[in-house]
């Protein structure tokens, strides 16, 4: 396609059909040798800023090392599908009031085009209702969020990720995961790896909000090892989807998140190549991008093998109680 997508519907057409591979991939990830690598790329100045109106040829992406041909760009928002997942278990109760706050507004950030659910992470994992843009039932299922249980964090994280892997696509849309818990597994069946895991092949943004608990306030050197963990658990999350981790140090400062996660939704822009050279398609390609004079963050990289765990891994969405809408 090689030109700016910028205000042009005809071209966006043709990129959804671009990638139509890599959404049926989604499902049974890169069955074919070469597919198109998609990519949401933030960038942002020495100062933090974000930089925009760049164009294509501001931007260097290389797979391992090896330098490739851009095959679409889009300096554009695109649709966003938006997964605000709260941990609801008990220790969240006292957060709740301002949680609601705080996430209302992100919602209230969205554009017509855009759609969200919102999913619980307790003993069981809780879609409220399929990916809609009715703000109505949006801000209802948020009102109605209640605190009790235990938390499944990295069963949660993993099904909701499978539930987005699952939804059907027409047209090209950015696939946000918003996760808010005090960080701290306690019924989970999965491992922190598992969930890391598929959260890499899954080509979805998780920002996480991780906040304080009583063990967390404490020195490093004497913080349960099951915190460090949880920790190292969230902030790769974040960082190996191209997101953000964020570590308040009280719920006040959840409004200021919130809102800095919805502007950095709306300054980003979306790459995609053929890899070149094909080479081995098997196991994990590093990717990364350069602009000149800034920062580019984006996904660490991708698996290109057939076998992946988003085809061959068992669907644990009924298995581990996930309660979808009716």
């Amino acid at each position: 396609i090689h030109r700016s997508l910028a205000g042009t519907a005809s071209m966006l057409v043709l990129l959804a059909l671009a990638l139509t591979s890599h959404v049926r991939a989604q499902a049974s990830v890169f069955k074919s040798t070469v597919e198109v690598v998609p990519l949401t790329v933030t960038v942002t100045d020495a100062r933090g800023k974000y930089v925009n109106n760049l164009v294509e040829t501001d931007f260097a992406v290389l797979e391992e090392g090896v330098r490739q041909s851009l095959s679409f760009f889009a300096n554009e928002r695109v649709p966003v599908d938006l997964a605000l997942t709260v941990d609801a278990s008990a220790s969240m109760a006292p957060q709740l009031p301002i949680v609601r706050k705080a996430a209302g507004a992100l919602v209230d950030s969205l554009r017509e085009s855009d759609r969200a659910t919102v999913v619980t992470i307790r003993n069981a994992v809780g879609v409220t209702m399929p990916l809609t843009a009715d703000r109505s039932r949006i801000d209802a299922a948020i009102r109605d969020l209640s605190a009790s249980g235990g938390t499944a964090l990295y069963d949660g994280v993993y099904v909701v990720l499978k539930e987005l892997m699952r939804a059907r696509m027409a047209e090209i849309r950015r696939r946000v995961l918003v996760l808010l818990s005090d960080g701290l597994d306690t019924s989970s069946r999965l491992a922190a790896d598992d969930m890391l895991a598929l959260a890499r092949r899954a080509g979805i943004g998780i920002y996480v909000i991780a906040m304080p608990t009583s063990s967390s306030s404490r020195p490093r050197n004497r913080q349960d090892s099951s915190v460090l963990q949880a920790v190292y658990a969230l902030r790769a999350l974040a960082h190996d989807t191209g997101a953000r981790s964020f570590f308040p140090r009280s719920v006040g400062e959840l409004p200021a998140i919130y809102r800095e996660i919805a502007h950095e939704l709306a300054n980003q822009y979306e790459l995609g190549y053929f890899p070149s050279p094909p080479g081995t398609r098997s196991g994990f390609k590093r990717v990364t991008v350069h602009v000149e004079n800034a920062v580019a963050r984006t996904r660490s990289g991708y698996y290109a093998d057939q076998g992946s765990i988003a085809a061959t891994s068992p669907d644990l969405a009924d298995t581990m109680g996930l309660v979808r809408p009716h």
